[in-house]
């Protein structure tokens, strides 16, 4: 059996199911291994916001099946391959495929499932990554320092105030933080290790992309506008900014101290920079690739609660 994860959100979950036919992970396991040209290292590629890869990986331990080196954790459609074509057509082949596998539920099913319309959004965000690869720069992260926080005062918000701290990669940067965590985890600097979602802890979870639903449910989690003060009772208080790539995923943002904006895309690292390698003074302004809504700032006190 082969497990398949399209590494493309940073706020739901990656879609991601199980070829139990075995046939066809046969297949697939054939095809990867024709060439190393094929192939990458899981991470290796592309890492910001947007497509990244299709990720397979073995789910037993046979070995008779398995070419001579081919890793059982493999990248498709991937920057890391060195051949980007041909890899790409191999990932797109298997996403068609996906719906065939619907009837192995997993938890993150209910906010991405594996059905037709799941398909095609996978198919289309691949088709213009391979159309339009990105021109990537690695994140120039700046070190991490003490993460004490300071109070600010909000200039577009004369009378509000809120918390920022030093900016901190170490501590989601970790083998056992860096996957379970996500964009939202980070924003409200709380690690959960449930990739948590907007609304999930108070029933309003939403699983429409855009910026009214995304918000409402934010909000249904104690978020506040931008300018609609949080009390002192409320410390630590957090400056975050939403975006959203339409119909697709959503993405936030959090101010950090010395004037920028840290992010963690999905299960990838926290950063400081956007998706031409920039540090990120303004999430309003920066490289956001396919998030093209700006939805809008907020502020998120201690008693906001996410799951």
């Amino acid at each position: 059996m082969l497990q398949i994860t399209a590494e493309l959100f940073s706020g739901r979950p990656n879609p991601t199911w199980i070829i139990t036919d075995e046939d066809a992970a046969r297949e697939v396991i054939g095809a990867a291994g024709e060439s190393a040209e094929l192939t990458g290292a899981p991470g290796a590629g592309y890492d910001g916001l947007g497509w990244r890869e299709l990720v397979v990986t073995s789910l037993d331990d046979d070995e008779d099946r398995w070419p001579e080196g081919l890793s059982r954790t493999f990248a498709l459609g991937t920057l890391a391959a060195r051949d980007l074509r041909r890899s790409g057509e191999l990932a797109q082949r298997i996403v068609t495929d996906m719906t065939r596998y619907a009837d192995i539920i997993r938890p993150e099913h209910d906010l991405t499932p594996i059905d037709g319309e799941m398909r095609d959004l996978v198919l289309s965000w691949l088709d213009r990554f391979l159309r339009e690869p990105p021109e990537w720069v690695r994140p120039d992260i700046l070190p991490p320092q003490n993460p004490l926080r300071t109070t600010v005062r909000d200039r577009r918000c004369d009378q509000c105030t809120y918390e920022v701290s030093q900016f901190n990669p170490v501590f989601w940067n970790r083998l056992q933080v860096q996957p379970r965590n996500n964009c939202y985890n980070y924003g409200r600097n709380w690690r959960t290790d449930t990739f948590a979602q907007p609304g999930r802890a108070h029933g309003a979870q939403t699983r429409v992309m855009s910026c009214p639903t995304v918000t409402a449910a934010a909000l249904a989690d104690g978020l506040k506008h931008r300018c609609d003060c949080l009390p002192d009772g409320e410390y630590p208080r957090r400056h975050v900014a939403l975006v959203v790539a339409p119909g697709g995923d959503y993405h936030w943002y959090r101010e950090q101290r010395d004037g920028f904006w840290g992010h963690k895309p999905g299960p990838t690292a926290a950063r400081n920079t956007d998706n031409k390698g920039v540090v990120i003074t303004d999430p309003e302004s920066c490289d956001r690739g396919w998030y093209t809504d700006f939805c809008g700032y907020f502020y998120a006190g201690r008693s906001v609660v996410i799951s």
